[in-house]
């Protein structure tokens, strides 16, 4: 569990700075990508015979995870190499109801572990946002290079106009050359944003549902033979 002691230790991480990681713009070729949940790679292998061309790995985990994310970021190394690209991790599970300072800590973690990842891992880095009020805007969204691709999850949102007006500051700061959207998109995000620029993560649920339809379709050439 997150307290007061990480947000003094992760504020001061980057050279006694207090401010979050630096973070750069990388190219990728998302159109016909596969989103797979980071702990379920045997699905991304039943969907299709390249992973490493095809499937992005997503860490939207709950807190639980986040220390071993952390301490020893680097244990999915070899899993990361099977892939085309990953999102850095969301650490916000369970923020709606914590302290604030315990809600920067998670933002400061899920930074640091995505530049983390983005320095020492081969395979590009896809920047998960999270955010809080406006008091948090510093860590979630500065330091990152414009045209970032970015992620972001709208699942179990109970705050909308907190939702919004981050998200709104996170575009004007950013200038995000895609956004991967993770659940519902409400009507306000054409507002700021092109609609045609955001990329769907698929749920694990989808993710069955268009493997039950690849069986379908190979069951019904098998009988076509």
């Amino acid at each position: 569990m997150a307290t007061l002691n990480d947000v003094i230790d992760y504020s001061k991480f980057y050279g006694g700075k207090d401010e979050p990681p630096q973070f750069l713009h990388e190219h990728f070729e998302l159109i016909g990508k596969i989103f797979v949940p980071a702990d379920d790679f045997k699905l991304a292998q039943k969907l299709t015979d390249s992973p490493n061309e095809n499937v992005i790995l997503h860490y939207f985990v709950h807190d639980s995870k986040q220390n071993r994310l952390l301490l020893n970021n680097l244990a999915d190394k070899n899993l990361h190499q099977k892939v085309y690209a990953v999102t850095s991790p969301d650490f916000s599970a369970d923020s709606k109801n914590c302290w604030s300072c315990l809600n920067e800590a998670n933002i400061l973690k899920s930074r640091i572990c995505a530049s983390r990842w983005q320095q020492e891992c081969e395979e590009p880095v896809i920047l998960t946002l999270l955010w809080g009020d406006s008091s948090t805007y510093k860590y979630a969204f500065d330091n990152i290079e414009k045209g970032t691709v970015c992620a972001v999850s709208h699942q179990g949102v109970k705050d909308e106009r907190i939702f919004k007006e981050g998200l709104e500051t996170a575009v004007e700061k950013i200038r995000m050359e895609n956004l991967c959207w993770l659940g519902n998109i409400p009507d306000y995000v054409k507002e700021f944003y092109d609609l045609k620029r955001i990329i769907k993560i698929q749920t694990r649920t989808e993710l069955l549902q268009m493997l039950k339809r690849q069986k379908a379709n190979e069951n019904q050439l098998l009988l076509a033979v």
